[in-house]
């Protein structure tokens, strides 16, 4: 025919071929924008945990994230036993004592929090207390959405 035109795009395996070493390029930058994101959501889990002894707050880290299949995992958490009871169990309203080591303390509890507890700042606005973990991750929904933006415009950019 003698009306038509032809497009032809050279290079193609040299493309595929740069496009095969970016996966490892997002893979790396993937994992290191986990890695920023559990830092912000640790620091969101421990601003909003309870405080008692402090131990629990203490104990919360977040994993390094890794790869699994087609997945890059992070985890935030602890081993204490109690951590999930404390996450999960209703607030106690009301007023109440405290008896530590043998020390009547009045008053300690109000509403479900202890009086260290309620001397915590907030946290983007939240007070601490039940769902600390589960609050962190709500709160800090955008920052991943940017976060993993960020890290796959670092990819297709070249940085």
């Amino acid at each position: 025919m003698a009306d038509e035109i032809k497009i032809v795009w050279e290079g193609l395996k040299e493309f595929s071929n740069e496009l095969g070493g970016m996966n490892k390029e997002l893979e790396k930058n993937l994992k290191k924008a986990m890695n920023d994101y559990l830092e912000l959501a640790e620091e969101g889990a421990k601003a909003l945990v309870h405080r008692d002894e402090g131990e629990l707050e203490e104990r919360l880290t977040a994993k390094k994230p890794r790869k699994e299949e087609d997945r890059i995992i992070g985890e935030i958490g602890t081993n204490l036993e109690y951590a999930f009871r404390r996450h999960e169990e209703p607030y106690r309203y009301g007023v109440h004592d405290k008896y530590d080591r043998g020390v009547l303390k009045e008053g300690y509890y109000v509403d479900g929090r202890g009086r260290r507890t309620r001397d915590k700042p907030n946290w983007r606005g939240e007070k601490p207390g039940r769902k600390y973990l589960e609050r962190a991750i709500i709160l800090t929904e955008d920052d991943f959405e940017k976060i993993m933006a960020d890290a796959l415009e670092r990819t297709l950019g070249g940085r």
